[in-house]
């Protein structure tokens, strides 16, 4: 009983494992081109980083230090296709520096 079960555990594994990969296809991992960050101060997580201009307008990301104060802007709803926020890209923080996170 004990050897039907280690064959049974390992004949699911090994379907799991084979049918997982049949259905992976190559990933194109061309991003377009990513806006290069406009500030070199250390961020330590996303919410430390924003974007050059206020409402989604901005095309390059910063620390938000360096960025604008957005507190009394009233944006228009208008969302720029080549803008951080609205457009392709997020703005993160990834190993330590304010960077943009782009889809094609």
């Amino acid at each position: 009983m004990r050897r039907i079960r280690s064959v049974t555990r390992s004949a699911l594994a090994l379907g799991a494992v084979l049918a997982l990969l049949s259905g992976c296809e190559p990933v194109d991992l061309d991003f377009g081109e990513t806006p290069t960050p406009e500030s070199n101060r250390v961020c330590y997580t996303d919410s430390d980083c924003t974007g050059n201009a206020c409402c989604g307008l901005g095309t390059r990301p910063t620390h938000v230090e360096d960025g604008p104060s957005c507190s009394n802007v009233r944006c228009a709803g208008d969302c720029p296709e080549n803008g951080l926020d609205c457009g392709r890209c997020l703005v993160i923080c990834r190993e330590s520096r304010c960077e943009a996170a782009c889809q094609g």
